[in-house]
């Protein structure tokens, strides 16, 4: 049998036969009209911190809010670079039309996201200079780049005199560095994120008529992600929080959605917290060997569903069938994830 074994062929059959509900569901929801919130909050009225600008996604979601007029209020940590990004958003502001307007309506804070004085700042400013906010937009995050087990150091050999067949062994050296990783991704990926919901809902709940908390996450929140290990536990904790968090707000009309993108076509892998001993390794880092979205698409996609209110979006859409499939055919995501890394 070509799907080797009746169980596969029997879920081959079960995705092909749910493939059309989610496109159908697609369909419906965009007949309805896009712009569910701003009848709530005008585009030039829209209060919006975007946590992460310099680069990437997040300095595009800037520029894209800066066209329409918003109020904004920019959050990284290279204040140079961030007040180029100012600068970019005051030429274009209200598609040109409101630049004399805009050294007041673009604001920056230049921090750590990991700093809670930062953190606490920015909500001040937000507070004193908008009277409030409206969007809170997390897209701040670190990556690491190495399977887990270069980053421990292990070795392993083919032994055919051992039960197993291999031996594996490790280098004592470097548990202080895995730990490291893990907790630094985990204080940027996960903690943070939780520290900026704690300073800014007050705010939001209170302000505004229609809060939203817009979470910039990724597919290696969703499913196993090889090379990407402490980075895809980090958003895993990450889409578990704000997953959970959106039922006990519901009540508040605070909406939260969560945007996992493929891989986006930014520098992040540069800048990667276990880059130095991935240089140092003899074996390439592993990477997507599939097509990359790019950061004005994603900038696009998550001010849409920020209009829209929408909980959960997976770009590109045809990845939305990954936790289908998932859940009905696990080998073969697993399959198609280590084709995509190259592993």
């Amino acid at each position: 049998m070509p799907f080797g074994g009746i169980e596969e062929y029997w879920a081959y059959l079960l995705v092909l036969s749910l493939i059309p509900l989610p496109i159908a569901w697609v369909l419906k929801r965009r007949r309805r009209a896009r712009g569910e919130r701003p009848k709530d909050i005008l585009n030039k009225a829209e209060r919006i911190a975007v946590i992460g600008c310099t680069s990437g996604i997040g300095r595009e979601v800037a520029l894209q809010y800066a066209k329409r007029g918003a109020k904004l209020i920019l959050f990284s940590r290279r204040k140079d670079v961030l007040e180029e990004v100012r600068t970019e958003c005051i030429d274009i502001y209200g598609g040109g039309g409101l630049k004399a307007y805009a050294s007041d309506r673009v604001l920056v804070v230049a921090g750590d996201a990991t700093n809670e004085a930062d953190v606490v700042r920015c909500a001040q400013v937000a507070e004193n200079e908008f009277g409030g906010l409206d969007t809170l937009i997390l897209n701040a995050g670190a990556l690491s780049v190495l399977p887990f087990t270069d980053l421990c150091g292990l070795k392993i050999n083919e032994r055919y005199d051992l039960p197993s067949g291999w031996k594996a062994e490790t280098n004592g050296d470097s548990s202080l560095e895995v730990m490291q990783t893990a907790r630094k991704l985990t204080e940027i990926n996960y903690l943070a994120p939780i520290d900026f919901c704690y300073r800014f809902l007050p705010m939001l709940i209170t302000t505004s008529v229609s809060p939203n908390i817009m979470v910039v996450s990724s597919m290696a929140g969703l499913t196993g992600t090889p090379s990407r290990t402490l980075y895809a536990g980090s958003k895993h904790a990450l889409q578990g929080f704000f997953d959970s968090l959106r039922l006990e707000l519901k009540r508040y009309n605070v909406h939260i959605g969560i945007i996992s993108p493929a891989t986006v076509d930014t520098d992040l892998r540069k800048s990667a917290l276990d880059r130095s001993s991935a240089s140092s390794n003899d074996t390439p880092v592993a990477g997507s060997k599939g097509g990359k979205l790019t950061p004005v698409a994603c900038a696009e996609r998550i001010i849409a569903a920020s209009d829209a209110r929408e909980k959960n979006v997976i770009i590109p859409f045809r990845y939305s069938l990954v936790p289908l499939l998932k859940a009905v055919w696990p080998s073969k995501v697993d399959e198609l994830a280590l084709r995509k890394y190259g592993m």
